[in-house]
């Protein structure tokens, strides 16, 4: 059977030396939603990201967890308790994935890092990035993202015209009025197509994508100035291009991408969205799913959300995620 590696970008911003780190490096002017606490907190989601692919993806090869000097505390668990083979999983240092490139480290922004991920030894030519909130939600075959060589995209078409209108109005404010100028996914979606010369782009949310390590590599190989600038930030720009968003409008562009419609995803967006989520965890149609923003809930709602996911892994997760009630995790 062929094998895809998976790729997590992960951080633990409640470590005090990620915390200072970030407070040296980060400039006045930061832009609202780059530099807040909760875009660096994390509440165990990976546990349950890494034991969805092991109970439902048969055609996983090497885990590797992205971190800047940092290691998920129960990670090791995995492999000791024999949830997973020898040398499964691996955690990858940002040094080693900007090697040649060390001189835009320290970064804290993740789309400066997904820009890198071709980098990481030793990587499938194709594989299967997915942030430490996604997570596999049903049993997976390799065709939900791969078609032979061809790529399996899910989303829908936009028009370029109206979000770059808009763009170019929010920088005129910028430049004029000091106005800040926040990055937006769709913006950064926009720009990702308009490298490719496209005038409208191929929209796409929350799961896990299929990337091609050696498309990045040519592309960059080509257009060195287009990566030195997208990983010059340290933290999150609007003026940054969405890393997905590349490949995907590159593979369509090589008419080598099979375009799908959105599909539904158990999707924990805010305390409306429990009870679907909820449903949804037990529904095997819904493929995947994405907990977003653990932290931000009560309480009790974290609770119940905690324990419906460590009974949907239990099998396939750590005993000290499995056997405990998940402790919350305070962004000091």
């Amino acid at each position: 059977m062929k094998k895809l590696d998976f790729v997590i970008a992960w951080v633990d911003g409640s470590d005090e030396n990620h915390r200072l780190k970030r407070q040296q490096f980060q400039p006045e002017n930061v832009v609202k939603g780059a530099a807040e606490d909760t875009r660096f907190a994390h509440n165990d989601e990976i546990y349950f990201s890494i034991a969805s692919i092991l109970k439902y993806v048969p055609y996983c090869g090497t885990i590797y967890i992205i971190t800047d000097h940092q290691q998920p505390s129960f990670v090791g668990e995995f492999e000791a308790q024999g949830l997973c083979r020898s040398g499964q999983i691996q955690v990858v240092d940002h040094q080693e994935i900007f090697r040649n490139y060390q001189q835009y480290l320290p970064t804290f922004n993740s789309l400066t890092i997904e820009t890198m991920l071709w980098n990481i030894p030793n990587l499938s030519q194709y594989f299967i990035y997915l942030n430490d909130d996604f997570f596999f939600n049903a049993p997976s075959k390799i065709s939900d993202f791969l078609l032979d060589d061809y790529i399996k995209i899910y989303g829908h078409w936009s028009n370029n015209l109206l979000v770059k209108t808009k763009f170019n109005i929010r920088k005129g404010l910028n430049k004029y009025f000091a106005k800040p100028l926040a990055p937006k996914y769709t913006v950064a979606q926009m720009l990702s197509a308009e490298l490719c010369g496209m005038s409208r782009y191929f929209e796409i949310h929350h799961r896990p994508h299929v990337l091609d390590k050696i498309l990045f590599q040519k592309y960059f190989e080509a257009h060195p100035s287009v990566l030195e600038k997208q990983i010059s930030y340290r933290f999150r720009s609007a003026l940054q291009f969405l890393p997905v968003g590349l490949n995907n409008h590159l593979k369509i562009k090589y008419k080598q991408a099979e375009l799908f419609n959105d599909i539904e995803i158990a999707y924990l967006k805010n305390e409306t969205s429990i009870e679907l989520f909820l449903k949804n965890l037990n529904n095997s149609n819904v493929k995947f799913g994405c907990i977003q923003s653990l932290d931000q809930f009560e309480e009790k709602q974290f609770q119940k959300i905690s324990s419906a996911l460590n009974l949907k892994f239990k099998d396939y997760l750590p005993k000290s995620i499995a056997f405990k009630s998940p402790d919350r995790k305070s962004v000091v």
